[in-house]
């Protein structure tokens, strides 16, 4: 029989051609079908634990199966009669085929090599781009690989992409899902990943990614905790992978208030730790300040009695204390005032001379100001002090005065 392409896939107990068997062959050809997929016994290796515990073949499964070689008929027949063998990392592939003796059309597509360039990671060292696993390729184009490493399935998934590749299809991005509700996207992903449960994360439309309506796996619709969540349009998708996605959907009242009431709890354990945090450093403030004016008394005390031993020893004179002549108010201190040893009289007793002691004040309303260096006569008890008086008779001289 003749076929256009026909894909091909080994598992095998490891990765030499040379020492290693085939466990499990599979070709399909361009619509899916299955020409071939048939595990095979091993005729000299008896166990591969590596290589068991990546595409869990065990012996056990190939116990009592028939060997490799009672194949490699029917096999060339195949790859003989197909314009095209369609392989992901077709020289491991090879490798085999020449081991047995297959024969096999040369017109191969290396899938890999492909999908390298498409993905487009340059290696400098090497020169070319970074040879990327089937894995890599099935999630660039949204294909579901629940059994990797299977050879059948993978023959599937090299197909799907295959076919993505020749298209030239961008890379996947969940877009057709975009319009339709929740609960029509639950119903499509779910078939996609075999009726799995699906990793999801359901953002209102304007979230910032950091408030979501659910996150979780999703099994059936029982999961989702609102079921009007279910009705709501989805605007944008972010594909991780089949089974890991993220949604954005119109608000909904229930859920925008959990969120807000989400909200609220971290503002309060927000606040709650700030409030803590400023209990400790007021703590730590206090207690800083405390040690300082402890310090600050010491060295206080220190400096007195430094003081004093300079004087005791002749080294400074004895300092005497400074009287203040004004104070905060602008007034003469008592303390000048005595110093003075002018007189100091109270309100009661200023009137009797209040034609004759006037203020500077009144000594310009005159026109008789004080003049440089007069001295002062007295000192008037004031409210928040003592004025100075100087000696001017307002009742004798001339009309100006």
């Amino acid at each position: 029989m003749k076929y256009e392409k026909v894909v091909l896939d080994f598992e095998t107990t490891g990765l030499s051609a040379k020492f290693d068997e085939i466990l499990q062959v599979s070709v399909i050809d361009q619509d899916g079908n299955v020409l071939i997929n048939e595990y095979c016994k091993p005729k000299n290796i008896t166990s591969w634990n590596d290589a068991e515990e990546i595409h869990g073949i065990s012996p056990a499964m190939v116990l009592g199966k028939k060997p490799f070689e009672d194949y490699v008929e029917v096999l060339s027949d195949i790859l003989t009669n197909t314009d095209e063998i369609i392989i992901y990392n077709a020289e491991f592939e090879v490798g085999f085929l020449k081991k047995y003796g297959v024969e096999f059309n040369n017109n191969i597509y290396d899938l890999m090599l492909e999908f390298a360039e498409i993905y487009g990671q340059w290696n400098e060292y090497f020169g070319s781009y970074t040879w990327k696993s089937l894995i890599d390729c099935c999630l660039y184009y949204g294909y579901y690989l629940g059994n990797a490493h299977d050879s059948l399935e993978d023959c599937k998934a090299t197909l799907y992409c295959y076919n993505k590749v020749i298209n030239k299809e961008d890379k996947y991005e969940g877009k057709e899902y975009i319009g339709k509700t929740v609960k029509e996207f639950l119903d499509e992903a779910w078939v996609k990943v075999n009726n799995k449960s699906i990793a999801l994360r359901i953002y209102p439309i304007e979230s910032n990614s950091k408030n979501w309506y659910f996150y979780g796996e999703i099994k059936d619709y029982d999961d989702i905790k609102h079921k009007d969540l279910l009705d709501c349009k989805i605007h944008k998708v972010r594909y991780t992978t089949p089974r890991h996605l993220s949604i954005y959907v119109d608000s909904f009242l229930q859920g925008d208030y959990d969120l807000l009431q989400k909200e609220i709890e971290k503002l309060k354990e927000k606040n709650s730790e700030l409030e803590e945090e400023n209990k400790e450093l007021r703590n730590v403030r206090y207690e800083n300040y405390r040690l300082y004016r402890e310090e600050n008394e010491k060295v206080i005390k220190l400096e007195k009695k430094i003081n004093k031993m300079k004087e005791k020893l002749g080294l400074v004179l004895k300092e005497k204390k400074k009287v203040p002549v004004f104070n905060s108010y602008g007034f003469y201190t008592a303390e000048y005032c005595r110093t003075t040893k002018k007189p100091m009289i109270q309100p009661s007793e200023y009137r009797a001379f209040k034609d004759v002691l006037l203020s500077q004040t009144r000594c310009k309303e005159i026109k008789k100001p004080v003049r440089e260096g007069e001295e002062i006569y007295a000192f008037l008890r004031v409210r928040n002090g003592y004025c100075a008086l100087y000696y001017r008779n307002v009742k004798v001289g001339n009309k100006d005065d």
